[in-house]
C-alpha cells in the first residue's frame, strides 16, 4: 500500500492523547459527606498518574478510530493494481482540416495541410490519430483502428494520397465548425468505451471565419474529457470584399430592364472601403461605391447588357476574388400546359371564343402556353395540366372532375354559355346556391364597380389604361349568390353595378375564374380590346405562374458542386440555372477561438506542453500514476466509514461503563 498524502500520517501521533488521558488519574467527582470530617481543614488532592492502564477495550477503539483517520488524510491506494499511466500511454487524437471556400484565399489550404502533417508528425508512434476533412459535410480518411499501426511516416503519405485523388483543393462549400467538432469528439469518446485512452484531443486547423456555423457547439454540451488544439490559419492580406444578390427584378413586363440589387460586404478587417460593381466583359456598366469595413451595403445595378445571356455580377477592389461573383440566369420562358375544353365542338372558327384564345396565348420570353383542344377527358388528362378553360356547357360530373383539379392547385377559367346549367357551375366550384340566368332587356351592359385593387386588375388602375367604358357586352349571364360572397369569394367586376361579370372562387390550393359573358365578338368586345391578352397574363400571375426572373441556387442545393451555370430540363424544355455560393461564406473576418470555445465549455490544450505525458519527467509520470490509482480506488472513504463506526461503538460502551459505575457507587451509599 502506498499513500498520495504521506505526510498526514503524522496524524497517527495523535494515538498519544487518548493513552495519556487514560493513564491521568482524575479527582471523584461523587462527594459524601461525613458528620466527623466536617470540624476539619481540607487539603488539595495531589493528582498522580496511574501505573497500569484501565479500560483497555475503550482505549483500543479510539486509538484505532484515530488511526483510521490519519489513513484516510493520508490517501491509500494499492499499487498492486496496474494503471496505464506510462510514458508511452496511449493518446487519441481528430486532426480536423477545414476545406471550406473561405480556405481557396492565397495558400491557405497548404498551410493546413502542412499543419496537418506536423500534427501527425509531433504525436508519438502509439498514438491512435486519424484525419478528417470538413465543410458542410464531414469526411474521414481512415478510422483511428486503421491508422493505429502506421507509423507517423506512413500516415503523412497517406493523407498525402488522398488530398492528391479525392481533395486536391477545398469545395465551395460553407463551414459547419460545430457540426466538424461535434462529430470529431463522438468518435473520441466511441473509441475510449473499448480501449481509454490518457489523451483525447480534436485538432482543428482553420481560419475561423465569422460566417462558419457554430450552432452544434451551442445545442450541445462539450465532453470535459476532450480537449481541443486550435490551429489558426491567416491569410497574409487582410479584407475582403463579399458580394451576394439581394433580390431579383420582378418582370411583370417584358419590357422591364433587368436591374438586380446586391449586397456588397466589406470584412471588418479591410483596410480600403472602395468597391466598384458591374457586370463582367462590360465595363460601361461599372459602378463605384464605398463600404465602410464591417459594413455592408445594397446597392442597385446597371441595367443588364443584352449580351449578357449568362450573365455575372462581379466585385472588384480586394485581394480575395473566390467571392467576388454573382451568377444570374436569364429570364427564361416558363411552360405554361393549358387544356381547352367544353361542347363536343370546340370550334375554332374565326370569331370563335378558342380562335380568339389561342391567338392571346402567345410565347413570350417569359412564358410559353401550351394550348391543347379536347371536347372530352378523362382524370388522368388532367395530371400534366396546370391550367383550364372550359367553354360553352359542361356536365355536373365534369364540373366536379375540374372541382377536384383546381382543389389540388390547378387554375380554371370558366365562360358558361346561355345553354350552361345552374348545376353545372355550382359542382364546378362546390356551391349550390350558384344559380344561372339569362340577362335580357337590354342593349348592351358595361363593366361597373371594377376592384383595381385586386392583383389581376392592379395593372390596369394607372389613369391611361384603367378605362373599360369601350368593351360592350352584348350578352352575359346573370349570377345570383345567396348571401353575400365570403373570403375565398371575390367579385372583380359587375355588370352595370348589378350582377357579377369576373368573379374569383378560390378552392384548396387553386383558384376558379368565371366569365359571365364570352370573349367573341357575338357576346362581347373584350377579345377586341387592348385589355384581353394582358387580363389573361395577369391572371396567370396572380395564380403563381408569374413572370418573373429565373431564381438562383446555392451550392449543395443542386448536383453542381461550384458557382456558375447548369443546364437542365424543366417540362421537357432546356433550362438555364445559376448558382451561386452561400453569402456566408464571405463573411471571412476571423474569431478568436481561445476567447469563443472556452465561454462554451470547451477546454483548450495548453500550448506550453504541460498537459503532454510525453514531456512529463519520471517522478512527474510516477505522481500522476498513483493520482489515477487513488481516484479509481478511493479507499478512503471506506476508512472513514469505518472510524465513524468505531466512534459510534466506543460512545456506546462508554455510555454503558459510565452508568454501571454511577449505579455501584449509589449503591454503596
Amino acid at each position: 500500500m502506498s499513500f498520495l498524502f504521506p505526510l498526514y500520517l503524522l496524524g497517527a501521533a495523535a494515538l498519544a492523547v487518548p493513552i495519556m488521558l487514560h493513564l491521568r488519574r482524575r479527582p471523584p467527582k461523587e462527594h459524601i459527606p461525613f458528620s466527623s470530617h466536617m470540624f476539619l481543614e481540607q487539603t488539595p488532592e495531589k493528582l498522580t498518574r496511574r501505573t497500569r492502564l484501565e479500560r483497555w477495550l475503550l482505549l483500543a477503539l479510539r486509538c484505532l478510530a484515530l488511526l483510521l483517520l490519519a489513513f484516510a488524510f493520508g490517501r491509500p491506494f494499492l499499487n498492486t493494481l496496474p494503471e496505464a499511466i506510462t510514458a508511452d500511454s496511449l493518446e487519441r487524437k481528430v486532426i480536423l482540416i477545414d476545406r471550406s471556400a473561405s480556405m481557396k484565399r492565397e495558400d491557405l489550404w497548404d498551410r493546413a495541410l502542412y499543419a496537418a502533417k506536423d500534427q501527425i508528425e509531433d504525436s508519438n508512434a502509439t498514438a491512435e490519430v486519424t484525419v478528417a476533412f470538413f465543410d458542410t459535410e464531414f469526411e474521414e480518411i481512415a478510422s483511428l483502428s486503421v491508422w493505429r499501426p502506421l507509423s507517423p511516416g506512413a500516415r503523412s503519405a497517406a493523407l498525402d494520397s488522398f488530398t492528391s485523388e479525392k481533395q486536391p483543393e477545398p469545395s465551395w462549400q460553407t463551414t459547419d465548425l460545430g457540426g466538424a467538432m461535434t462529430r470529431a469528439a463522438d468518435i473520441l469518446l466511441a473509441a475510449d468505451i473499448d480501449d481509454p485512452a490518457t489523451s483525447m484531443e480534436v485538432v482543428v486547423i482553420s481560419d475561423f471565419q465569422s460566417g462558419a456555423d457554430q450552432s452544434a457547439l451551442q445545442n450541445e454540451a462539450w465532453p470535459s474529457e476532450v480537449q481541443v488544439r486550435c490551429v489558426a490559419l491567416t491569410p497574409r492580406e487582410s479584407g475582403n470584399l463579399s458580394l451576394a444578390l439581394a433580390s431579383t427584378p420582378p418582370r411583370s413586363s417584358i419590357n422591364d430592364e433587368e436591374v438586380y440589387r446586391v449586397r456588397v460586404q466589406n470584412a471588418n478587417d479591410s483596410d480600403f472601403s472602395s468597391a466598384t460593381v458591374s457586370w463582367q466583359n462590360a465595363p460601361d456598366t461599372a459602378i463605384e461605391t464605398t463600404v465602410a469595413p464591417g459594413t455592408s451595403r445594397i446597392i442597385r445595378t446597371a441595367p443588364r447588357p443584352a449580351s449578357a445571356i449568362r450573365g455575372v455580377l462581379t466585385v472588384t477592389g480586394d485581394q480575395h476574388n473566390f467571392d467576388n461573383d454573382v451568377f444570374v440566369s436569364p429570364v427564361q420562358a416558363r411552360p405554361l400546359r393549358i387544356l381547352v375544353t367544353g361542347d363536343t365542338k370546340l370550334d375554332e372558327s374565326a370569331g370563335s371564343a378558342l380562335f380568339y384564345l389561342k391567338r392571346a396565348l402567345q410565347p413570350t420570353p417569359n412564358l410559353e402556353p401550351i394550348v391543347t383542344t379536347q371536347p372530352d377527358f378523362a382524370e388522368q388528362d388532367l395530371k400534366d395540366i396546370e391550367a383550364v378553360v372550359i367553354l360553352d356547357q359542361w356536365s355536373a360530373k365534369v364540373g366536379q372532375n375540374l372541382n377536384q383539379f383546381a382543389e389540388s392547385g390547378g387554375l380554371v377559367i370558366a365562360l358558361p354559355s346561355a345553354d350552361a346549367e345552374s348545376d353545372a357551375l355550382a359542382s364546378l366550384v362546390g356551391d349550390e346556391t350558384w344559380q344561372l340566368s339569362e340577362a335580357e332587356g337590354k342593349e348592351f351592359s358595361l363593366l361597373g364597380d371594377i376592384d383595381f385593387e385586386h392583383p389581376v386588375l392592379e395593372p390596369f388602375a394607372r389613369a391611361r389604361i384603367r378605362d373599360f367604358t369601350k368593351i360592350r357586352f352584348w350578352k352575359h349571364r346573370v349570377l345570383s349568390l345567396s348571401e353575400a360572397p365570403g373570403e375565398s369569394t371575390r367579385i372583380l367586376a359587375t355588370f352595370d353595378g348589378e350582377s357579377p361579370a369576373i368573379i374569383e372562387k378560390c378552392i384548396g390550393d387553386g383558384t376558379i375564374f368565371a366569365f359571365l359573358s364570352g370573349w367573341e365578338p357575338g357576346e362581347s368586345q373584350l377579345a377586341l380590346s387592348s385589355k384581353f391578352v394582358p387580363l389573361l397574363f395577369s391572371i396567370f400571375e396572380h395564380t403563381g405562374f408569374s413572370i418573373r426572373s429565373a431564381p438562383t441556387y446555392l451550392v449543395g442545393e443542386t448536383t453542381t458542386s461550384e458557382p456558375g451555370f447548369e443546364e437542365t430540363e424543366r417540362d421537357g424544355e432546356p433550362h438555364l440555372i445559376a448558382i451561386n455560393m452561400n453569402p456566408r461564406e464571405g463573411n471571412t473576418a476571423p474569431f478568436d477561438p481561445t476567447v469563443v470555445f472556452p465561454g462554451l465549455g470547451i477546454p483548450l490544450v495548453d500550448e506550453t506542453g504541460s498537459n503532454s505525458i510525453s514531456s512529463l519527467t519520471e517522478e512527474q509520470l510516477a505522481r500522476l500514476e498513483s493520482e489515477a490509482k487513488e481516484e479509481k480506488q478511493k479507499l478512503w472513504k471506506w476508512i472513514v466509514f469505518a472510524a465513524l463506526f468505531i466512534f459510534v461503538i466506543e460512545s456506546i460502551l462508554a455510555g454503558r461503563r459510565s452508568d454501571a459505575a454511577t449505579a455501584s457507587q449509589l449503591a454503596a451509599t
